[in-house]
This record gives structure tokens, C-alpha cells and sequence, in this order.
């Protein structure tokens, strides 16, 4: 009798531990369904046409007299453009420190730099954004200064693997909850947040989950300079044609010797010009030359967390070819500035953006190239 109790008791034991297992499980699926139901962008939002040509604000001269507000995304190159301003240009920027701060559009613009002429940004690939944010909190001194219960499985490429699953997954699990994001980012639309925040920061994720897609392109349509990390040579040949006449020396000789495409005077430019080349790095862990072999199942997880800045990106890439087509016409430059290599390195690696509705067929940021300069030929 004493065994049969044992064996029931035993039994009860199981059963309960399935029961909560199968709960516990039930709570992970349920908030990530809710997630999913969060993310989804509004089914009346459509692409921005960039047909038209390039917005006004975006090929208008900038004075460098003036006074520049650059919107310090993290993970978004803003060191190096920051940098850039203060010991290569020599310009008034807002901030003069490149290690920050990292406001939103909103709070820059009404309080620390509210004085600017100007207001300049650079957006990423959402992919390569988050892999980003990821590391920086991973590797960095400041992310290991500040970061508490980080994944941390090791230093190996399978260890990063796992660790940055594990790091979504945190996040896709958790829903609308904001407040356990490490100490150190919420990668949750962290582009279009600092676009639509009226928070000074936005690392904390207030805002991800239902960002206001609409807001988020009127800000974008209102900036005076968008760069593209991809591009970020690219970038600095358009503003520093548009700095005019009165552009800093180093910024007229960057243009004359770098920014062109012909490969005799590239190598030379790159040899002169070494020193004009900022980048600034933060750790050198990490790294990897590409992001499209991650498993399915983590990229999936990425493009639940950035479907609005993949919006965005999109349209800011096409925005974006759109310019450099009238730069390379015979109303500005003249010559090739977005060389064949470079389109080359990218088009793999961004074809991920045809995934959702906003795009049709594969998505090829070489073709899109090609379609801006093409059509740019047409209006002349």
C-alpha cells in the first residue's frame, strides 16, 4: 500500500511538472504572438514614391558658415560623422563630442541644438543594426561596464551565434515590457523611435512596439542630410558638394580626389587621402563580413523586432540612390561616385529587405541604382 502511494505521489509529481512546463511554454508563445501582433506597420501605409526626383532640402546648398545638428543614432556611425565635422571639416556641430549624446530628433532639435541651421542623420540597414547593438553591449568597455545578465557564452563565432539568439529572443519573449533590456539597448525599431520619441533617449525601448510610421517619414522628409552607413563614403562625397564653393579645403579635396569611380585615380586618392578617412571603432569583436548565413529562425526574430525600420531603410535607400543619380548628372558632379564594387559587396546583403509588402520581387540595391539614374536621364 505504502508503494502504491509512493508511485501516485511520484506520478502527481510528473504530471504537475508537465502542466507547468506546458504553461510556462504557453506564456512564451503568447507573448510572442502579441509581439507579433504589435509589430505589424498600418495596411493603409504604402512606399514613399521617390519617382518624383530628390526632395528639395536633400540637393539644396548648406552653408558651412552655419551652424549643424548631427542626430547621433547609436550604432549608426555617428562617432565617425561627429569626427568627421569637428577635426576634419572644422564645422559649428551639435554635439562636439563624438561619444555622444545620443538624443532623438525630437529632443535635439527643441532643446540641445535648437539653435542649429541644420539637421543631419544617418540610418542603417536594420539587420546589420542590431547585430551592431549587439555586439556593442556584448564586447565594448562601456557595454561590459553597464550591462547586467548579458548572454555571455563566450568569444567564439558559434558563441556569438548563440548569444544573439538568446538576446532576441529576450526581447521578442517580453512583448510590450520595456524595462529589462540589459542596461544597455532595446533594438525593438530603434531607428524609427529616434525619429518619433519625445524622450531625450530612446535606449530604453518606449515606442518600438507601435511606432508612428507616419511621423517617422515626415521627421525623415524633414532632415536636411540623411547618410546611410552602407554608403558612407557615398554620403560624404553629396554633403561635401553641397557645402558649395565655400566648403572647407579638405572637404573640396576629398571631392576632387575621392569621389569618382575610375580606378587608376581611386588607388591614388586612397593612398593621399588616407588620413581624411575617418572611422571611429569602438572594440574590434565580433565582427563578421556577413549576416545573411545566421540561422532562419534569428533572422526571423531580427525582422519581427525591425519591421518599421525596415520601412524606413527602404525608403531612405531609394531616397537615397535617388540623390546620388542627380549628383552624378551633369546639373552637379558630373561623374560616377556609386562604384559597381560597392553595389556588388551590398546587393547580397540587403536583398533580405524584399521580404514584407512594401517591396515586389527580389530586392536589388544595384537595380535600384540603375532605375534612379535612369530615370533621373529621362527628365533631363
Amino acid at each position: 500500500r505504502r508503494g502504491m502511494i509512493l508511485r501516485y505521489r511520484y506520478y502527481r509529481v510528473l504530471i504537475v511538472a508537465g502542466i507547468i512546463t506546458a504553461l510556462h511554454l504557453h506564456l512564451h508563445l503568447h507573448a510572442y504572438h502579441q509581439f507579433q501582433l504589435l509589430i505589424p506597420l498600418p495596411p493603409d501605409l504604402v512606399d514613399e514614391d521617390a519617382d518624383a526626383g530628390p526632395l528639395p532640402k536633400r540637393i539644396a546648398n548648406l552653408d558651412p558658415a552655419n551652424k549643424f545638428s548631427f542626430v547621433h543614432i547609436s550604432k549608426c556611425a555617428g562617432s565617425t560623422w561627429i569626427s568627421l565635422f569637428t577635426t576634419f571639416l572644422k564645422l559649428n556641430i551639435c554635439p562636439e563630442h563624438q561619444t555622444g549624446p545620443e538624443h532623438s530628433v525630437f529632443y535635439q532639435r527643441h532643446f540641445r541644438c535648437k539653435d542649429a541651421d541644420y539637421t543631419l542623420i544617418s540610418l542603417r540597414s536594420p539587420r546589420h543594426h542590431v547585430w551592431s547593438q549587439f555586439t556593442m553591449c556584448k564586447y565594448s568597455p562601456w557595454g561590459v561596464n553597464v550591462t547586467k545578465d548579458f548572454p555571455m557564452s563566450g568569444e567564439e563565432r558559434e558563441d556569438d551565434e548563440a548569444d544573439f539568439d538568446s538576446w532576441l529572443f529576450h526581447f521578442v519573449s517580453m512583448g510590450n515590457e520595456t524595462t529589462n533590456y540589459y542596461n544597455c539597448y532595446h533594438p525593438a525599431n530603434f531607428q524609427t523611435r529616434s525619429l518619433t520619441s519625445k524622450q531625450k533617449y530612446v535606449h530604453g525601448g518606449r515606442g518600438g512596439f507601435d511606432p508612428n510610421i507616419t511621423l517617422a517619414m515626415n521627421t525623415y522628409n524633414n532632415l536636411d542630410f540623411v547618410a546611410l552607413v552602407e554608403f558612407v563614403h557615398e554620403s560624404q562625397c553629396m554633403l561635401y558638394y553641397r557645402l558649395g564653393d565655400k566648403a572647407p579645403p579638405a572637404a573640396i579635396s576629398y571631392l576632387n580626389k575621392s569621389c569618382h569611380c575610375e580606378k587608376k585615380r581611386g588607388d591614388k586618392a586612397h593612398k593621399e587621402n588616407g588620413k581624411d578617412h575617418v572611422h571611429i571603432q569602438h572594440h574590434n569583436m565580433g565582427k563578421r563580413s556577413n549576416l545573411r548565413d545566421l540561422p532562419p529562425a534569428t533572422l526571423s526574430n531580427v525582422a519581427n523586432l525591425t519591421s518599421a525600420d525596415s520601412f524606413i531603410y527602404v525608403n531612405a535607400l531609394k531616397h537615397f540612390m535617388v540623390e546620388m543619380a542627380w549628383l552624378e548628372s551633369d546639373n552637379a558632379l558630373g561623374r560616377r561616385v556609386v562604384c559597381d564594387d560597392v553595389l556588388k559587396k551590398w546587393e547580397p546583403e540587403l536583398a533580405y529587405l524584399e521580404a514584407g509588402r512594401f517591396n515586389q520581387g527580389r530586392f536589388n540595391v544595384t537595380q535600384i541604382y540603375r532605375d534612379a539614374v535612369k530615370k533621373h536621364k529621362n527628365k533631363m
